[in-house]
Formats: structure tokens, sequence, C-alpha cells
């Protein structure tokens, strides 16, 4: 019996031990909360919502009390708000459907008590020392005027857990139009980085904000989207021409635009301000933002005449709705930009009746045509960039004429095949054939898209020589022997009266 009791406190006291190991275990025992997130620049803040026992079997906390990271104010709030007296009492009234609405809450009511993420390797990391039910949040204002979303408030009971953030972050593109035949490769329906346009004709271009498919979006009370456009010196807004989001299309009243009607140049926005307001839209699944308008080239426009770049480039930034968990702020995304050419044709005017000494002849007038010499093309003399240009308005088109250099340049032109014609031939000059002006491109963006360039093909005819030769003095027959024979009849004139003149004194003699 005594060896039995003995064994009995020996097997009492090894339990008492083990017992005091395990709870001191678990006082030590630490927990590793990991978000996956690759993209950098976050701050994540862990606050203990609950206390509890922590089950690594059920992934449940029992025996619900009040955590470290609420306030008493926030717990009394919580408590009236769910009609309980206790922590456990409001974690028991906790649903899916209203967790995002106690997340909201419980944020105005957080301590100082909160743990701070480390990032590494595409990965947020949190060391916690007490399991419980943890409100992860990204910092305030850290991600202000950023191109990034912030984190939909996070809800985990946490033993050692890993969770995927949830966070909406759009993207912004911007495209012009060109003919199809004149359009980038590869570009579909005459769409793309870049396009080559007259002065003064109009063209289009297109904003696409893409939003991703993602839950996230059920978070925001409202979803704001402000498109920031600036235009080139050389480019003149001219209106709306739609408003769409996934193929329904805005009222005038759903957005707004700071855009005038003949702008040229600078920035102007359009404002959607809720999305999520619109009917028969469901950001959760994505949204193809689309905005088109109409412009034109002006006078201001850089004007290419040889191979290079061009000083046309019009861009476009999206500022979006990025904080779920609070109005007001917004991200904003990269820009994107597009270019648009166009051409410099020079032309001289020469007298080449000597070919040895080639002079510059003015006077000349001629007028432009497309290709088949039908339709002309109107042009105007602008004094501000001393060349002819595309008209525009109740402008009426005039002949060129070549200046006292022989000079008459056309600037703005769009690539293709014209015509030029003679139509006032100087005088004692003979008339020249309809000379065809080519204008070959290849224009795309640039490697890095910070820029574009155009290249000309050798059959582009931008400079041009256009000669005229002066009549032949022809010799006139039968002028010679007239003369003779007018010399003849007054010296046979004068004969006669001397002959008659002694006859009628030879008589009188007599």
């Amino acid at each position: 019996m005594k060896h039995v009791a003995k064994l009995l406190k020996l097997f009492v006291s090894f339990v008492m031990v083990f017992a005091l190991t395990k709870a001191v275990r678990a006082e030590d025992t630490t927990y590793t909360i990991t978000i996956n997130n690759s993209a950098e620049g976050h701050t994540y803040e862990a606050y203990q919502i609950f206390s509890g026992t922590y089950s690594e079997d059920m992934k449940n906390l029992s025996n619900i009390t009040w955590g470290s990271g609420i306030s008493d104010t926030g717990k009394t709030a919580l408590q009236n708000k769910y009609d309980t007296k206790s922590a456990a009492g409001v974690a028991e009234a906790l649903t899916s459907a209203n967790a995002v609405a106690f997340a909201k809450d419980a944020s105005g009511y957080l301590t100082e008590e909160k743990v701070v993420s480390s990032y590494s390797a595409g990965k947020y990391t949190f060391t916690v020392t007490k399991p419980g039910y943890y409100l992860i949040k990204d910092q305030d204002e850290s991600l202000s005027g950023a191109d990034d979303a912030y984190t939909a408030y996070i809800l985990q009971v946490v033993g050692n857990v890993e969770v995927n953030p949830k966070s909406a972050k759009p993207t912004v593109d911007k495209q012009v139009w060109d003919e199809p035949a004149d359009a980038e490769t590869g570009e579909a329906e005459g769409w793309g980085e870049t396009a080559d346009h007259a002065i003064n004709e109009s063209f289009q271009f297109k904003l696409i904000a893409k939003l991703p498919a993602d839950s996230n979006f059920n978070a925001y009370e409202t979803y704001k989207v402000v498109f920031n456009d600036t235009m080139s010196a050389g480019v003149t807004f001219e209106s709306i021409q739609s408003v769409t989001v996934d193929d329904v299309t805005l009222t005038a009243d759903q957005y707004t635009s700071t855009a005038k009607a003949s702008q040229a140049g600078g920035s102007w926005t359009l404002i959607i301000k809720d999305i999520k307001s619109i009917s028969g839209i469901t950001l959760n699944d994505g949204a193809d933002i689309v905005v088109i308008y109409n412009a034109h080239l002006n006078e201001n426009a850089k004007v290419n005449h040889t191979d290079g770049n061009t000083e046309n480039k019009n861009t476009v930034y999206l500022q979006y709705s990025n904080n779920p968990n609070a109005s007001g702020e917004l991200g904003k995304t990269p820009e994107d930009s597009v270019w648009v050419f166009t051409y410099e044709v020079d032309n001289t005017k020469e007298d080449a009746t000597d070919p040895d000494n080639k002079t510059p002849l003015a006077g000349a007038g001629f007028k432009l045509y497309d290709s088949t010499g039908t339709t002309e093309i109107g042009l105007i003399y602008d004094s501000t960039i001393s060349a002819y240009r595309p008209i525009k308005g109740e402008e009426k088109a005039v002949e060129m004429k070549s200046d006292t250099n022989g000079k008459f340049n056309i600037v703005g032109l769009d690539a293709g095949t014209y015509t030029l014609r003679e139509t006032t031939v100087p005088d004692g000059y003979n008339s020249i054939d309809d000379k065809t002006i080519v204008i070959s491109a290849t224009h795309l963006e640039d490697e890095g898209g910070t820029s574009a360039s155009v290249a000309l093909s050798k059959t582009s005819t931008l400079t041009n020589t256009i000669e005229n030769r002066k009549g032949a003095t022809l010799p006139t027959t039968g002028g010679t022997g007239t003369t003779v024979m007018y010399l003849v009849g007054g010296i046979l004139v004068i004969a006669a009266a001397v002959l008659l003149i002694t006859n009628r004194r030879m008589s009188n003699r007599n």
C-alpha cells in the first residue's frame, strides 16, 4: 500500500508539473498572421477585438472576452448596438451579413494596442502573443494618392493563419483613332497609341478605365472615378461623343466634365461620382468605363517633314475610390499617352528654261486634290505659320501662289496620296502636267511608352520642285516678203509720179 501511495503521489506530481508546463507554453505561444500581397507600400495593423481560448482543431474561440485593441467606450457602444451585456454576446450576434458593418463600427474605437506588419518577398507578417479575433487594416493615410487600393477590413480568428487581402485597383488606357489603312500594325478598328491626321480634321480619342472583378467592391458605399485628360497645345477639344459603363450609355446628368468646346490644349476632367448608383452595373464582376471624345489638330500642332518624334502628346490618368473603409480618398494610376502626327510638304516653283541657270518663279497658282484629282483639299494661307494649311469652319479655300522665292509650302496634311495641279500659269510659260504627292509613314509608340516616332517611306515626296519653261519664239512666215513688197511699191509710186511730171513738162514745151 505504501508503494501504491508513493506511486500515486508521484503520478499526481507529474500531472501537476505537466499542467504547469502546458500553461507556461500556452502563455509563451506566439502566432503568425501572414497577408499574401505582393504590392509594396502597405502598412498593416492588427488590433485584438476579442480574446479567448483558441482551439487548434476547431479553429475557433471559446470563453470570449473583450480584447486589448478595443476601447472601453467601444465595448459599451457595441454591446448597446447588439443589445447584449458582454463581449460573448456581441460575438454571438455576428454573422457574415453584418461582419463588414461590425468592422467599420469597431474601427472607430481602437486603442493604441496594436501589432504592425513587416514586409518581405511579397508577404506581410505579424507576430502576436495572444490568440483572438483580430481586426486587420491598412494604416490610415498610408495609400492616399498612391496607385493602390486600401484593403477592406479583415476580421480573422488568429492562431497561425494566412489571409488574402481584397483590394480592387483599376487601370487606365488612352487610345487614338486612325483610318484603318494608316493605323498601327495589329491595331483593330483603327484604335491605337499613335495616329496621323490633317490639321482641322476631326477624329476621336478613347479613354478606357478597367475595374477588375473583385468582391471587395461590396465594401464601398460609393465608387468614384475621375478621368484627368491633358491635351497638347496642338489639339483642340470639340465634344464628348459618349460615356459608357459596360455598354450602358450614361446620360449627361450622370457625369460632369470641365472640357470646353474649342479648348486648345490644357487639362480637363470627367467625373462619375458613383458608379454603383448606375442601374444595371455590378462592380463585383468588374467593369469597363469608356469615354470617347472628338477633337482635331490645330495650327499649333507639331508637323513632321522628316523621320522623328512629335510634341503632339496627349495623356490621361485615373483617380479612383481606393478606401472601402472610408469615403473621400482617391488613388491615382500612372499616366498613359498617345501621339498624333501630321506632315509638311515643301514646294518650290522654278523657271527651268535654262537648265544651267534655274531661278525661282513667282505667281504660279496651284490647288491640291485627292488621289483621283477630282476632290479639292481646301487650303488657306496662314501668316502665323507662313504656309498654307487645311481650312476650318467658314474659311474659304484659296489658290496657292508661289512667292518671290518660288515657295508655296503646305503644313498639316494627313498621310495619303494627293494630286497637285497648276491652275494659274505665269504669262509666257508653258503649262505642266499634274504632279502626284505621296506621304507614306509608319508611326509607333517607342519602347518604354514615353515617346513615339514616325518613319517616312522612300516613296514619300515631301520636298518637291515644280519646273516651268518659257514658250518658244517662233519665226513669223511672210514677214520679210511683205516688207520688200511695201518698199518696191513705194519706189514704183515715186517713179510713176516723176514720169508723169516729166511728160507734162515736155508737152507744154511743144
